[in-house]
């Protein structure tokens, strides 16, 4: 028979594993991160959510910031300069195509990609340098309407790779290699 305090010790560990956050981001300090991410009111986007059945879960909700945080603290080491620190703020998102349960279960977790489903992000930003000043700031509507005639290189990460392309854009437009 097992000890009460084994099942303890083998229940605490089973849940340190679980809880292990999905991104390196989330667990540096904010004054470590390259960039900060605020989402306002995520669960009101207009679709921001990984499962085409109801609503935007919880679930849903931290897969998908952790997502795209982590894609822009990539982005930061490629475009930004070593001092620099980019803050940004969604107001908004709409993912690239849209589920369409109506098809059957089958096809629930299946984007489908059409003209009219173009990916939209509304957000600000604040680049500041080492001394804490503003080095550029705006509010940006993104939006790629042709994004179903685009051909993207093949890379090993497909999943809301149009969405991640946006921001890729806005990136290599709005800092253009800032990087010394």
């Amino acid at each position: 028979m097992k000890s009460p305090i084994g099942a303890l010790l083998l229940f605490a560990v089973g849940c340190g594993v679980a809880a292990a956050p999905l991104s390196n981001a989330a667990e540096k300090p904010a004054a470590e991160r390259r960039v900060a991410v605020t989402y306002v009111s995520p669960e009101k986007f207009t679709d921001f959510r990984s499962s085409g059945f109801g609503t935007a879960t919880d679930k849903d909700l931290k897969y998908l910031t952790e997502l795209f945080t982590n894609h822009l603290e990539k982005l930061a080491k490629q475009y930004l300069a070593p001092d620099e620190r980019l803050e940004v703020t969604f107001k908004d998102i709409d993912l690239a195509g849209r589920y369409e349960p109506e098809h059957g279960p089958s096809t629930q977790d299946v984007r489908i990609c059409r003209d009219i489903t173009y990916p939209r992000m509304s957000l600000s930003f604040r680049l500041l340098g080492s001394d804490g000043q503003v080095r550029a700031e705006g509010e940006r509507t993104l939006k790629d309407m042709s994004y179903n005639m685009t051909i993207l290189p093949p890379t090993g990460d497909k999943e809301f790779r149009y969405d991640k392309e946006l921001l890729n854009d806005w990136m290599r437009r709005e800092f253009k290699k800032r990087k010394s």
